[in-house]
C-alpha cells in the first residue's frame, strides 16, 4: 500500500472579501531523482552521523516552496518515558539527496540536539509533576 505525499503550499493572503468565490489553478512540473524512501534513509544517515543514535526520520512530505524538496520529520526517543516526540524537520533535495539545512529546522546538528534537549526537559517536567 502506498502513500501519496502531501503537497504543502504556502502563498500570502489575498485580499478578498467574505463569502467570494476563489478559484486557483496551479501548474507545476519537475523531475523527482530522490524518491522519499530515499530521502527517510538520508536523513536517518545525516541524523546518526551528525546527532546522534536516538533520532530518527519519519515519512516524508513532499514541500512546493521556492523548489520542491522533501520535508522530512525528526523524531527523538525517549524510552524511559515511552515516547517518540518530534522535533523538527530536515528539508532533502529531490535531486541530489542532499541535506538542506537553510531549509531545515533546525537548521544545524547542534539546534537539533537542543531541540531535544528541550523536549526531554518538558517531558521530565512532566513526569515529575504527575
Amino acid at each position: 500500500m502506498s502513500e501519496n505525499p502531501v503537497a504543502e503550499i504556502e502563498m500570502t493572503a489575498l485580499p478578498v472579501p467574505v463569502d467570494a468565490e476563489v478559484r486557483y489553478r496551479m501548474d507545476v512540473s519537475f523531475r523527482v531523482a530522490i524518491t522519499p524512501i530515499v530521502a527517510r534513509q538520508n536523513a536517518n544517515v545525516y541524523l546518526l552521523m551528525n546527532v546522534g543514535n536516538m533520532l530518527s526520520a519519519g515519512e516524508p512530505v513532499l514541500s512546493l516552496r521556492n523548489r520542491p524538496y522533501w520535508k522530512v520529520p525528526i523524531y527523538c526517543a525517549f524510552p524511559e518515558f515511552k515516547r517518540r516526540e518530534k522535533i523538527g524537520e530536515l528539508a532533502v533535495d529531490m535531486n541530489s539527496g542532499a541535506i538542506l539545512l537553510e531549509q531545515s529546522f533546525p537548521s544545524s546538528p547542534q539546534e537539533i540536539e537542543r531541540h531535544a534537549e528541550i523536549a526531554y526537559d518538558a517531558l521530565t517536567a512532566s513526569s515529575a509533576g504527575a
